[in-house]
């Protein structure tokens, strides 16, 4: 299964940069909407399914690890954004990308990866759900790449985009060996990472830009977000 996940998050990452400027294929209301969902997906998979699995194996350290997330996450996004910049879907020009934010960019695939093949071991509900939010997560990879380097050359997008689809098997295949060797504390630790940045990007870096957007139909926001959270809860009975 994490194979078929993995195959998943490669295509999305390429058909999320397929299109050089994003709102000509989706109207921008639309796509706050699918920010809504995703969103919802996120922080459901976090405190549904990776948090709580964490918790269970090692109470003492899956706090830390979350907060972990939190750090690396505020940190990194110095470098690159974790998620759709403006260009993607508010008023802002395209600019080039500079070899930090490019590195910063495979360092988050990287971190998804990572957070895949630990969710393999947790089980299929849980990897079903992370390889869920993490697949609508490498399609906003796409997007950022795609409209950041819109003005630059195509090699060059081509090239970013082909390193950031293949950052996440590379961490997946890395997590996966370690995850064979290390005891349950280290294991929660990385559960635990995974839940916490879920929770970073669909609740600090997702939602906030909701609240700007509200005269675009709260109503409809709101149901989107609560959209994602019930599919969420739908995979994990089915799965579970």
């Amino acid at each position: 299964m994490l194979t078929f996940v993995l195959i998943l998050a490669v295509a999305a990452t390429i058909a999320g940069g397929a299109s050089p400027v994003v709102d000509r294929v989706v109207a921008r209301a639309g796509l706050w909407r699918v920010q809504a969902f995703r969103s919802g997906i996120l922080i459901a998979v976090a405190f549904g399914d990776v948090l709580p699995e964490a918790w269970r194996l090692a109470p003492s350290y899956a706090g830390w690890g979350a907060l972990a997330a939190f750090v690396f996450c505020y940190a990194s996004e110095n470098l690159a954004p974790l998620d759709p910049c403006r260009e993607v879907s508010e008023d802002c020009r395209s600019h080039p990308l500079g070899r930090a934010a490019i590195a910063g960019l495979f360092l988050h695939s990287f971190f998804d990866g990572i957070n895949l093949g630990s969710a393999a071991f947790a089980g299929s509900s849980v990897l079903a759900a992370v390889g869920t939010a993490t697949i609508l997560h490498k399609l906003a990879d796409g997007f950022t790449i795609s409209t950041m380097l819109h003005g630059g050359s195509r090699g060059m997008r081509n090239a970013a985009l082909a390193a950031v689809a293949l950052a996440t098997p590379i961490g997946a295949l890395l997590s996966h060996i370690v995850a064979q060797h290390i005891d349950t504390w280290a294991f929660s630790l990385l559960l635990a990472f995974a839940g916490g940045s879920f929770v970073y990007i669909g609740a600090a870096g997702i939602l906030p830009r909701l609240h700007r957007h509200e005269h675009e139909g709260m109503a409809s926001l709101l149901a989107n977000f609560g959209a994602g959270l019930i599919t969420m809860l739908m995979m994990r009975r089915i799965f579970g």
